[in-house]
């Protein structure tokens, strides 16, 4: 009878085991599982094995798909400033003044973006015709720049063609949210929101600040927001460094999208030469921009403390709407889980 060697032994083990710890229920308990029975192997080859660079990149490829925890605001990070997993069980957490109706805003169960058990969203539908849906958290403090990422799903049969606005970060008056058709004047507020281009459902920031613009030209006087990346040809785009640095994804109803946005206000300055405001957006944690030197305010007084976000509808516009999850406001770029 042929012997076989201990190492040999030792090593169809530990094949075994971490072919048991890959087939566990528990992410978790599969990387800790390997780790404690590769240290655990008394020649010191589990170990070598342990430190190879296959080893270590399994082992970080088992925990990259470890599904996030269920509510990740149970450990709110130093720099967050605001967290929802719309897991508190109501929406006192929010700051809208209309008590956000089911008819509009239902807190739903819904296995959300990493198909979680027991786990919720926020559903926003505008009712017909003109008008909107909303969530408003007026933020603790005054800021001057902020990051805000949330996950979104437009529901199957969103009827992307019809014109709308989104969500995103608003400073100064909370009286001046969802203001529109003029040209900030520095004191008084700025402004940034993640929505679709109705004619190609790519995102974009729209945005209302000082030094905007690229649609403002209307006899009247009135002023409309800015589009970053501008898209919208060249009578509208015409300084090159808003122009799309990559293609924006177009986004698709039924899935869902991380999506991120950096407001900066800047330097207060009287002229946009002296102007370093800036704006960003990440989908699915792909940089569209950024976008620089944006003369956002004259005034040190005017500073972010609104997220607010929002489904508006200018006409007709299907009954699908969009679900919210895994809202982070921070003072530091947040990322995708």
């Amino acid at each position: 009878m042929r012997t076989v060697p201990g190492c040999l032994v030792r090593s169809a083990r530990l094949a075994a085991v971490l072919l048991l710890a890959a087939c566990s229920d528990s992410p978790a308990a599969r990387v800790d599982l390997s780790a404690r029975d590769l240290v655990a192997s008394r020649d010191g080859r589990a170990a070598d094995l342990f430190t190879s660079e296959t080893s270590r990149s399994d082992l970080a490829r088992a925990d990259a798909q470890a599904p996030p925890p269920l509510d990740e605001c149970k450990t709110m990070q130093k720099d967050w400033i605001f967290c929802s997993g719309f897991e508190e069980g109501d929406k006192s957490i929010w700051d809208d003044y209309d008590g956000n109706p089911d008819s509009t805003n239902l807190l739903m169960a819904s296995p959300g973006p990493f198909a979680l058990a027991g786990n919720h969203v926020m559903r926003l539908r505008a009712p017909p015709g003109r008008g909107g849906a909303d969530l408003v958290k007026v933020l603790p403090g005054q800021h001057s720049r902020l990051y805000a990422r949330w996950y979104v799903q437009w529901e199957p049969g969103f009827d992307f063609s019809a014109p709308n606005h989104g969500s995103g970060l608003h400073a100064g008056s909370r009286d001046l949210l969802g203001h529109s058709d003029d040209r900030p004047g520095g004191a008084d507020w700025y402004t940034a929101w993640v929505e679709h281009r109705p004619s190609t459902s790519q995102l974009n920031l729209y945005s209302y600040y000082r030094g905007m613009y690229q649609d403002c030209a209307d006899p009247s006087g009135s002023c409309w927001g800015d589009h970053f990346p501008c898209m919208e040809g060249s009578t509208y785009c015409t300084n090159p460094a808003h122009l799309p640095k990559v293609t924006p994804p177009v986004m698709q109803s039924g899935k869902w999208y991380c999506v991120e946005l950096m407001l900066d206000g800047g330097t207060p300055v009287s002229s946009a030469s002296q102007a370093d405001g800036q704006l960003d957006l990440w989908v699915d944690g792909q940089e569209l921009g950024p976008w620089t030197k944006l003369w956002m305010r004259t005034a040190a007084s005017v500073q972010i403390s609104i997220l607010w976000l929002s489904l508006f509808h200018h006409a007709e516009h299907s009954v699908e709407g969009m679900m919210f999850d895994d809202v982070v406001v921070s003072t530091s770029r947040v990322g995708c889980l």
